[in-house]
C-alpha cells in the first residue's frame, strides 16, 4: 500500500521545475506578497501539487511497486522448454514492470467446496505452491473437466519485456478491485478449443488473479468450476513468504501461461 513514508520517499523526487510548473500552473508567481495566512495556505496549495507531479512522474521502480497492465493481444511468443522453441499464440497477455526480484511466498488453503476437492488432499494440509482440484462431471458437455488449479507466479519473471500470456481462451470482461492489500483480476473466458469431435463445443472457464504490487507475487485461481467457488478459495488463501528471494536471472523466459492445464 502506498502508505506516509513511501509518499514521503516519493516526494524526495520531486525536481524544483515541477514545483515551478505548478505554482504556475495555479496561478502565482514569485513576486506574490499575499499575507503570510494567504502564503501558507498557497504552499500547502503547491505542495499537494508537488505531491500529484511526483506521483505522477517518480516510477514504480523508484517506490519499490509492481505494476500489472494487460491488453488483448493477438501476438506470438517463442517460448523455450530445454532445448525446444515453441510458438505459442495469445488471446490476452498481462505485463508487469517494477523492480527485479521479489519475495519468494507459499500458501494454504482454508475453504474448498467439499472435503475431497484437492488432489492429492495431503498437499492442501501443508504449505504448497500449486494445487489442483479433482476433475468435475459437466453434465452440459459430459466430459471430465479440471475443477481448479491454483499456482504462483512472480512479477520479477516479466519485467523488462516479459509478460504472462492467456492462451487457448478469450476473456470476457475484465473486473478490477482491491481486496485490502491485493489487486484482484476477475473473469470468465471462453476455450477457444472444442471439446468434442464435432469441433462445436467450447466450454467456459473462471479466472481470479490476485496480485501483491508490494510483493509482486502472483497467484491464478482458475478452473471449469464456479467463479463463486474460485473466488471463495482465492478469498480462503493464507500467504506467506519463504524466506527466499526470487530474482528475474532465476527464470530462462520472461513468459509464464495463465491457463487450465487442458487442451
Amino acid at each position: 500500500m502506498l502508505n506516509a513514508d513511501m509518499l514521503l520517499d516519493a516526494m524526495q523526487g520531486v525536481r524544483p521545475e515541477n514545483v515551478h510548473k505548478a505554482e504556475v500552473f495555479l496561478g502565482y508567481g514569485e513576486a506574490s506578497q499575499s499575507p503570510p495566512y494567504v502564503r501558507r495556505r498557497l504552499w500547502s496549495t503547491i505542495l499537494v501539487a508537488a505531491i500529484l507531479i511526483s506521483l505522477f512522474t517518480v516510477s514504480a521502480y523508484a517506490l519499490g511497486l509492481f505494476q500489472i497492465s494487460g491488453r488483448s493481444s493477438k501476438e506470438s511468443f517463442s517460448v523455450h522448454f530445454e532445448e525446444q522453441s515453441i510458438q505459442w499464440d495469445s488471446e490476452y497477455v498481462f505485463t508487469f514492470a517494477g523492480p527485479e526480484e521479489c519475495p519468494e511466498v507459499h500458501f494454504k488453503t482454508t475453504w474448498a467446496p467439499n472435503d475431497d476437492y484437492w488432489y492429492p488432499a495431503s498437499w492442501a494440509a501443508d504449505w504448497t505452491q500449486l494445487l489442483e482440484g479433482r476433475e468435475l462431471y459437466n453434465e452440459q458437455f459430459d466430459i471430465y473437466m479440471p475443477s481448479c488449479v491454483v499456482d504462483v507466479l512472480y512479477a520479477s519473471q516479466f519485467v523488462d519485456g516479459g509478460a504472462m500470456l492467456l492462451l487457448g481462451f478469450q476473456p470476457e470482461d475484465i473486473h478490477q478491485e482491491t481486496w485490502g492489500e491485493l489487486q484482484v483480476l476477475t473473469f470468465s473466458a471462453q476455450a477457444t478449443h472444442a471439446i468434442d469431435a464435432e469441433q462445436t463445443e467450447f466450454p467456459t472457464g473462471n479466472f481470479v488473479i490476485l496480485f501483491h504490487p508490494e510483493q509482486g507475487w502472483i497467484i491464478g485461481v482458475r478452473g471449469y468450476d464456479s467463479m463463486e467457488n474460485m473466488e471463495r478459495i482465492a478469498r480462503g488463501l493464507i500467504v506467506e513468504p519463504t524466506g527466499n528471494t526470487v530474482r528475474q536471472s532465476d527464470f530462462e523466459n520472461p513468459y509464464a501461461f495463465c491457463d487450465i492445464y487442458i487442451g
